[in-house]
């Protein structure tokens, strides 16, 4: 959002200047990206003041009203609030009478299925699995592929009446995350980078990814143009023409 107010929405606006926008990052731990290596969590927070980031660790939301909000304790006036932290699962845990956890989420036995509804397989972060080598799963895109494809196995081997396949075990294949232009953070076992070339892999993995060579084409081509432009492809248009 900072980057975009001061770099990309520079020229959209006739009476405000949203390079002028305070953006603040509030984080409840000690530091942002938590689950990323502790290095590569300061260079993230470096990057972000950078960028005109504050960032606020150690610090909880108390209250959101039509004024702004409350962080520990401390106001902080706000017309617009958009509140985007934290994920929700289905309701499926609701539906089936399961066991689930304060997001949701259903909790499912070695091979993802249901205790007591053992032909209710459930995956991805609607799952609460312990496949993580006794951890929970990740909600994240690489662990719902994964565990689509041990589900597939699992009901081929029921039809074929074959053996169930070994518990199901989720393999991290890395995290990435882009803090900016030219600025991320990848860490993949002992491996870590940060920086532009960081960004570049975080860019080619995720278009490598995409289904179908049409989509990473036209992906590629407007990321390039975002990049040289700083430029977006999508324009919202609101009110009448004056």
């Amino acid at each position: 959002m900072a980057e975009l107010a001061r770099h990309g929405m520079r020229h959209e606006f006739r009476h405000i200047d949203p390079a002028m926008a305070r953006v603040l990052l509030v984080q409840s731990g000690p530091r942002v990206l938590p689950t990323f290596p502790e290095r590569l969590s300061e260079q993230a927070r470096r990057s972000l003041t950078e960028l005109g980031v504050e960032v606020l660790t150690d610090c909880k939301v108390d209250e959101i009203d039509e004024c702004g909000v409350v962080v520990s304790g401390k106001r902080i006036e706000a017309r617009t609030v958009f509140w985007a932290a934290g994920v929700i699962a289905s309701p499926a845990a609701k539906w089936l009478g399961a066991e689930h956890d304060r997001a949701g989420s259903t909790k499912v036995g070695p091979d993802l299925s249901v205790p007591r509804l053992p032909n209710v397989l459930v995956i991805g972060d609607t799952a609460l699995s312990e496949g993580w080598n006794g951890q929970a799963v990740p909600g994240l895109a690489p662990a719902a592929k994964q565990g689509g494809n041990y589900v597939a196995a699992v009901i081929r081997r029921r039809i074929e009446g074959r053996p169930a396949p070994r518990p199901f075990r989720y393999k991290h294949l890395g995290s990435l995350a882009t803090i900016g232009r030219k600025s991320a953070v990848i860490a993949y076992g002992r491996f870590m980078m940060s920086g532009p070339v960081a960004w570049w892999l975080w860019g080619l993995a995720h278009i490598y990814f995409l289904v179908g060579i049409r989509n990473r084409i036209s992906v590629a081509i407007e990321w390039f143009w975002a990049y040289l432009t700083f430029r977006r492809g999508t324009r919202l248009i609101t009110g009448g023409s004056t």
